[in-house]
């Protein structure tokens, strides 16, 4: 359940506590955005933004200042709260894009299209992969069954939070796994901390609300090509993320590679979908690299997903392949944490609901937006696996 922001305990005087206190102001005008909409053209009244009500949006911004992973990409937001001077319209478009921008990067409502690691992978696969790990790393980029071999060699054959063990892998090699006197055995498929989905485009956004977050004007429609309207959603994606959590995302993934070993993991494929829909998320704990606590959404049901309350990754190539990249699960944590705490995950779980008859919406003409993101979204699916 969403919960109200707490109380303004940032020091007085600070731009933290004057950009917070425009929060809770926009918070308390409660789940209507009134005199606000009302002031706008029908068109602009009618902007996907105003689906994410005035106490979502403050929240978002609320709590994404309170879970910021990094000291300057809260000093953005800080700064770009305080560009809006407590306009509504303004504040809201801001939010939008933070859920659109980030959050929506990672949270998949339906769920993650299972690709299965056992029912692809064979012994010979695995030997490859052992034998020619540099040359596969050295590709400018890495192709899903690739990856999946890179990922389970690294992970020995196992799902990184529930330690059960691949059942392909189990199954041609028995002696692999002879050091544990109880073995459990499952499907896992390759995970994603990052989605495809920071190639997608966004729109929904007053003009006004585009200008001052500084956004290149929305031109995209269903008849222009799909991969440029891409190409726009994905700059502007990399440049939220980049702001709030310092990740250089474009530069890291190559443009897309998504697949490289620093975004990836094996994962059973009873968690993969609660992972893409961020109900648990890795927390990474300050004096251990690679060792994590999980936390789910809503909090305490790590019994409920059969989930440890903390994990060590390690890497069974000793050092040959990267783990997975510790900013990208403590981004993931953080939006997790916000779209939660903010109910902004609710409102893009109806939004999906809504796409389910976009074709109808889009007969006037007046839905494009609603139809480009759920057609973004449909190749997302079809491009990661």
């Amino acid at each position: 359940m969403p919960e109200r922001l707490p109380s303004n305990d940032y020091p007085l005087g600070s731009n933290e506590h004057t950009a917070y206190q425009s929060c809770l102001v926009l918070e308390g005008l409660g789940s209507s955005w009134g005199v606000v909409i009302s002031n706008l053209e029908k068109e602009a009244s009618e902007a996907v933004m105003f689906k994410f009500s005035p106490q979502v949006a403050a929240r978002v911004l609320g709590y994404a200042l309170r879970h910021s992973p990094s000291v300057e990409g809260k000093a953005h937001l800080v700064q770009e709260i305080l560009n809006c001077n407590n306009n509504g319209e303004l504040l809201a478009g801001l939010s939008y894009l933070y859920v659109m921008g980030m959050i929506r990067v990672f949270k998949n409502p339906k769920g993650s299209v299972l690709t299965s690691l056992s029912s692809h992978s064979s012994r010979a696969s695995f030997r490859a992969t052992a034998d020619n790990i540099a040359a596969a790393l050295a590709q400018p980029t890495v192709s899903s069954s690739k990856a999946k071999d890179l990922a389970l060699a690294r992970d020995n054959h196992r799902c990184i939070v529930s330690g059960i063990v691949d059942l392909v892998s189990y199954e041609e090699d028995p002696m692999r796994f002879n050091e544990a006197p109880e073995v459990t055995a499952g499907t896992t498929s390759l995970g994603h901390i990052f989605g495809q989905s920071i190639m997608d485009h966004t729109a929904g956004m007053t003009r006004a609300a585009r200008a001052k977050v500084r956004l290149p004007p929305y031109e995209c429609s269903i008849i222009r090509s799909q991969f440029a309207c891409q190409m726009e959603w994905a700059t502007t994606a990399a440049a939220v993320i980049e702001r709030f959590a310092g990740i250089p995302i474009l530069e890291e993934f190559n443009q897309n590679d998504i697949h490289r070993p620093e975004n990836t993991f094996t994962i059973a494929d009873g968690l993969h979908p609660a992972f893409d829909r961020l109900s648990f998320s890795l927390c990474p704990i300050d004096d251990d690299n690679n060792t994590y606590e999980i936390h789910t959404h809503p909090p305490n049901r790590n019994a409920t997903y059969r989930l440890p309350n903390r994990v060590t990754l390690t890497d069974a190539t000793n050092g040959k392949i990267p783990l997975p990249d510790r900013r990208y699960f403590q981004l993931h944590h953080a939006c997790a944490t916000i779209a939660h705490l903010s109910g902004a995950g609710e409102v893009v779980e109806q939004l999906f609901r809504d796409m389910e008859d976009i074709k109808v919406l889009a007969e006037d003409g007046g839905s494009n937006h609603l139809l480009s993101l759920a057609l973004s979204s449909r190749l997302q699916a079809l491009s990661v696996y």
